[in-house]
């Protein structure tokens, strides 16, 4: 794994548990355990566009997951019903 990947995928995790406001750089670089230098390099304009670039790679993932279920089903109606168990055992 790269390191954007790397920052993106453990800031994303942080940010989810503490909230924008409850996760600080020196949290994610400790965790990510790479430099400011490094985080800087890839988000230059720091926690916010990281923040940015979290929230696209969850878009991500919740697109390809819904289209995976999609293709799994034959109606509407059981996808639906797929997306919804998978939902409530989270």
């Amino acid at each position: 794994m790269d390191t954007k990947s790397l920052i993106i995928d453990n800031a994303t995790i942080l940010f989810q548990q503490k909230g924008y406001k409850g996760v600080g750089l020196n949290e994610i670089l400790r965790v990510c355990n790479v430099t400011k230098g490094s985080l800087y390099h890839h988000f230059p304009n720091g926690k916010e566009e990281l923040l940015i670039a979290c929230l696209h790679f969850l878009n991500e993932v919740i697109t390809l997951d819904i289209v995976d279920i999609f293709e799994r089903y034959p109606t509407t109606l059981e996808a639906t019903n797929s997306m919804i168990e998978k939902q409530s055992s989270i």
